[in-house]
């Protein structure tokens, strides 16, 4: 019987999924139904990606893409070799040989008829994995013939800011990383023969977990991997992530499992005894001393933003956070309800200066500035500002003092909820503290928020459709601040000073 690895030719993609973990290599070529559907951020990063790759072929114009769309490494391995003769840049030239096959995001002539490698990627630096991708492609175009003179990394550029055109030649990056990847490739020939060796297995080999699950990215197998760990697991404990894998490799699977004379911090020692309580810590001095802190009148902030890895706006950086959504619930004195003021920025051109009048509106010139991370929207207040004018970045600057952090009392433990798993984040303290929570919202975290707020920059959309994910983004946004509101009132109640 033929190997089942025998007629198998290993992409770039399956290649790295191999070096991560031999039984992802082997679901993703012989089993694909058993990987969960590609999350849509995931995805989204994908799109963003292709998007950062198409630009990139910029840098060097008159060009030749290779049989786009095409599958089939037979047609577009002959259609490079045609195309290889022409001594143009290509863009996607396709190899094959020694069990292998990959596809040159840039292909560019060098002297003395050799090539430049140049491989494209969304991130602001050069990575291990990107190392790994080019080792295989040097030895992919080694086994073909092809002449390589040097192998480079072309990234995004954080230090360009945008005032114009985009500077395609000021966004992007050129390493050279010639001498990293020739040192790496020297070990692809026996990965591949490993590789293909776990391929021709007839069942899926059993990989124990470990820290590769997440390295260099999460596998889409962890989920089915770590089923088998009760709830809550070692890997719960806050900090502990290392100290997961240790206890793990002991033998210790639960949380409560972990033994008494185990070496824990403070709050790892918190956490396990409110689980194994069952009841919340509260520090009840700590607390009081944090709402002894707020000064009204009170204005529960949050600000939404995206971050695209191509700025859109003269006086921004690629990956600059840009707010477009400001939402405040002001109490003005003690035993008021709060009155919500929202800011959704949904016309053209730059949110900024827009977003920087809703936001001094709102905030007035007294009061604590009551944030969940603080630390973040006076960032991108103080950042906003600078980007507009002096006078603004004066106001942002005078605000600093008002800001209060809610994370404190969670971050230092001196609340904590079992059901919390470790985590001071809001969501993690919203619904075990107050019984609140963002099940019911369309659009329920940070990041889908800002994926939706591009799409909406971005692409075409029906009136309707608009209409409705801008309300569901100023839902989502209105929850954050309503929840810290609700989160004050319930610290309160725990020390018995209702408000």
């Amino acid at each position: 019987m033929m190997p089942r690895s025998a007629n198998l030719t290993l992409s770039k993609s399956r290649y790295l999924s191999g070096l991560q973990c031999p039984k992802r290599l082997w679901t993703e070529t012989h089993a694909r139904h058993l990987l969960p559907p590609v999350e849509l951020a995931t995805q989204a990063r994908f799109d963003e990606g292709h998007e950062v790759g198409r630009l990139a072929t910029e840098l060097y114009p008159g060009g030749l893409t290779i049989d786009p769309g095409i599958l089939r490494w037979d047609r577009v391995v002959a259609g490079t070799q045609r195309a290889l003769t022409q001594r143009r840049p290509l863009y996607e030239a396709a190899f094959r040989s020694r069990g292998a096959a990959c596809r040159v995001d840039i292909l560019v002539p060098a002297p003395e008829n050799r090539w430049d490698v140049l491989e494209v990627k969304s991130s602001t630096g050069v990575k291990e994995v990107h190392l790994q991708d080019l080792s295989l492609q040097a030895e992919v175009l080694a086994g073909s013939g092809l002449e390589v003179r040097k192998f480079y990394v072309v990234h995004i550029d954080t230090s360009y800011v945008r005032q114009g055109e985009l500077d395609i030649e000021a966004l992007f990056r050129q390493e050279d990383v010639t001498d990293e990847v020739r040192d790496r490739q020297a070990a692809v020939a026996v990965n591949l023969l490993e590789m293909l060796e776990c391929l021709g297995q007839e069942s899926r080999p059993e990989i124990a977990v470990g820290p590769h699950c997440e390295e260099p990215y999460s596998c889409p197998l962890k989920a089915e991997c770590w089923s088998f760990l009760p709830e809550p697991s070692v890997f719960d404990l806050v900090r502990g992530r290392r100290r997961g894998f240790e206890l793990l490799s002991g033998g210790t699977l639960g949380l409560l499992e972990i033994p008494e004379s185990a070496e824990l911090d403070e709050k790892q020692r918190i956490q396990i005894e409110a689980v194994r309580s069952g009841e919340p810590h509260v520090d009840r001095p700590a607390i009081k001393r944090f709402l002894q802190g707020l000064e009204y009148p009170l204005s529960y902030f949050d600000i939404e933003t995206i971050a695209p890895a191509v700025p859109l706006y003269d006086g921004s950086r690629p990956y600059q956070q840009i707010p477009f959504l400001v939402s405040n619930h002001r109490v003005e004195h003690r035993g008021d309800a709060a009155a919500h003021f929202a800011y959704l920025y949904s016309g053209e051109g730059d949110p900024r200066p827009k977003f920087l009048r809703a936001a001094r509106e709102s905030l007035g010139n007294a009061g604590s500035i009551v944030a969940y991370n603080a630390s973040f929207e006076r960032r991108i207040l103080q950042e906003s500002a600078a980007a507009v004018s002096p006078e603004w970045e004066e106001w942002a600057a005078a605000l600093s003092g008002r800001f209060v952090d809610l994370l404190v009392p969670f971050k230092s433990f001196s609340y904590h909820h079992p059901d919390q798993k470790g985590s001071a984040s809001l969501k993690a303290v919203l619904a075990p503290l107050t019984g609140l929570s963002y099940a019911n919202l369309e659009i329920a975290d940070g990041e889908r928020a800002s994926r939706e707020y591009l799409r909406i920059l971005t692409a075409p959309l029906d009136p309707v459709e608009k209409a409705r994910t801008l309300q569901q983004l100023e839902d989502y946004c209105s929850l954050d601040t309503q929840a810290m509101v609700t989160i004050v009132a319930r610290l309160r109640e725990l020390i018995s000073d209702p408000d």
